[in-house]
């Protein structure tokens, strides 16, 4: 076999493993803008939205931060909402996001409506959840979680978590890997073909 064949066949052979072992992306949503709506009862109000006057200090959606339910996701506390009868928190990861409630007096729960809406979403799929009945869905780029009401004791906590696809993904380490492989073959290959005096 001589050393043009060789070399094609050193890249057709890479390009196979390229293809049996493609390396899949993860999301990063860190750095995209997210916009969150927490509604109970379906009553048309935003309690993420600071000016209603439920959002504590601590979250990204407070007016010591970002003081908007539109706000830059950085890894953590995007949304909080707090009265005297609940806490609800949405943070963000580089993947994903959860949803937290936890009931401060023993009573019922009203229906939670969560919305999320960041142009980078693509798809969304529960990973857990203690919420019992709990829906979701994605339409372009909005995620809506729908919680039923229910019964809560003092100091429980219900969680749900997510893992989100998006627009804004990075190639895995093992891409990069199979690319280095790829020009050290070529390099070697064509080292070798000067050292053969077979150039030009």
């Amino acid at each position: 076999m001589n050393l043009k064949a060789k070399c094609a066949f050193s890249i057709g052979f890479l390009g196979l493993l390229c293809l049996m072992f493609p390396a899949s992306a993860r999301a990063d949503l860190v750095g995209t803008t997210v916009t969150g709506s927490l509604d109970f009862d379906a009553n048309g109000l935003n309690f993420y939205n600071p000016a209603m006057g439920f959002v504590p200090a601590g979250f990204q959606n407070s007016a010591g931060a970002q003081d908007s339910n539109t706000v830059v996701i950085v890894g953590g506390n995007e949304f909080g909402f707090s009265d005297e009868i609940n806490t609800d928190v949405t943070s963000f990861s580089s993947t994903g996001f959860t949803f937290t409630d936890t009931s401060i007096t023993v009573g019922p729960n009203l229906n939670i409506t969560l919305t999320l809406t960041d142009p980078a979403f693509t798809g969304v799929s529960l990973i857990s959840s203690t919420f019992p009945g709990l829906t979701f869905t994605i339409s372009g780029d909005q995620i809506t979680v729908d919680i039923p009401g229910l019964k809560a004791s003092a100091g429980e906590v219900f969680t749900a978590s997510f893992n989100v696809t998006s627009t804004s993904s990075v190639p895995e380490p093992s891409t990069y890997g199979l690319m280095l492989i790829g020009f050290g073959f070529l390099g070697l290959m064509l080292a070798m073909r000067k050292r053969l005096g077979l150039g030009e």
